[in-house]
């Protein structure tokens, strides 16, 4: 991967580049990062990049010319041009997944007051770190950066970023280490138990409360949970401790194209254009009296109607799988569907993210994280709910 940074404060990148795992990571060749100063791309005598704003008002706004200049000059056929802004959409651990899949990504850091609205027209995309201004985007371009390298393959293990909070829509859970007791605080007995079952039950609970606790908006998600699965639990939740859950469709997308078969005599092959995008189909040439079995897609859009329909038959899956496993008391269970959930998002970004488009994977990957959101959600009040009459029970 490759990475461009178009800042005015190039030196700011310097010890960020020298350091820890990005450090390794160029030095092993599995990420180039560059820094350009768009300042340099200045026609202006006294290589000024910014002026008033029309209209009047405070500060400076970066003039369009040089960032446009510097842009034209590395951008390729495979760029990625993405504008820090704290108007863009927000970060999150899937779209730091989406980017780690770019062979090119270009950062644009602004500065002063902003940037002329122009040149939002030669950005791919517009991406915030948060709900607050900053001085300019170097330090976002450094969050972004740190956050796609450690996901390219090679540049740290695989296992140590697939627990990493988000991953699954909830916290972390709490890791331990030597010494078991530190000044009369203890390790979790379960973790010293050497019974991973029991420890991986552990760390799902710890999870849902961590997550219930520190960050309830991320299981408040509104997703589809059907009332039927709800009605079906063992646990006989009562509809009112679920009132706030909102029974909400996952939209089918339905993309239009047009592809046709061409008819020809004493053919006996499959031409397929762009065969590369093609995951998980065999098309084979059906004779229907004409002696016609060959088959010519010509337009992309039929490839990405029978992905998205794979993709919806999959999610249709999920959500009865969720729905089996509200019945269930096994942690195993819950476990097992939670790990098909994550499987069915890394296969789409890995397989189908480069052809879907933006908002399609955005679309769809959020549908993903609703109905497990929402899962983790009646899963914790199942949980209470048991609790609270065990404890009754027992009292």
């Amino acid at each position: 991967m490759k990475i461009d940074i178009l800042t005015l404060f190039p030196n700011m990148f310097n010890s960020f580049k020298e350091e820890s795992i990005i450090k390794r990571a160029i030095d092993e060749g599995k990420v180039t990062i560059n820094t350009c100063n768009f300042r340099d791309f200045s026609k202006n005598k006294h290589k000024k990049v910014d002026d008033t704003p029309y209209g009047g008002g405070n500060g400076m706004v970066l003039m369009c010319q040089p960032i446009f200049d510097a842009v034209a000059s590395i951008k390729k056929e495979k760029s990625k041009v993405i504008l820090l802004s704290p108007q863009g959409s927000k970060f999150t651990q899937e779209k730091a997944y989406e980017l780690a899949k770019e062979e090119h990504l270009i950062f644009i850091c602004g500065h002063y007051e902003g940037f002329d609205e122009r040149i939002k027209t030669i950005c791919d995309e517009e991406i915030s770190i948060g709900d607050y201004v900053l001085t300019g985007g170097e330090l976002p371009a450094m969050v972004l950066t740190d956050a796609v390298v450690r996901l390219i393959p090679g540049v740290i293990e695989e296992k140590s970023h697939e627990n990493d909070s988000f991953n699954n829509g909830l916290l972390d859970y709490p890791t331990y280490t030597k010494p078991r007791n530190y000044k009369g605080l203890e390790v979790p007995e379960v973790l010293l138990s050497g019974d991973h079952k029991k420890i991986e039950s552990w760390r799902k609970n710890e999870q849902l409360k961590i997550t219930n606790e520190k960050r309830p908006d991320l299981l408040n998600k509104k997703v589809k949970i059907t009332k039927e699965g709800l009605k079906k639990s063992k646990n006989k939740i009562r509809m009112d401790d679920v009132k706030n859950i909102k029974v909400t469709e996952v939209k089918n997308i339905k993309p239009t194209g047009k592809f046709k078969i061409v008819n020809e005599q004493k053919i006996n092959a499959i031409t397929i254009l762009n065969p590369k995008y093609i995951i998980g189909y065999k098309l084979r040439g059906k004779s229907n009296g004409n002696n016609s079995n060959k088959i010519i897609i010509v337009k992309n859009e039929f490839i990405k109607k029978m992905v998205l329909k794979n993709i919806h038959k999959k999610m249709d899956i999920l959500t009865y799988r969720l729905n089996v496993a509200l019945q269930s008391d096994d942690d195993d269970v819950t476990g097992k569907v939670l790990g098909e959930a994550e499987m069915l998002k890394s296969m789409i970004i890995s397989s189908y993210a480069r052809y879907l488009g933006g908002e399609n994977l955005d679309k769809i990957i959020k549908n993903i994280n609703y109905l497990v959101n929402e899962f983790v959600k009646v899963k914790t009040i199942q949980s209470t709910y048991m609790n609270k009459t065990n404890r009754r029970r027992m009292s």
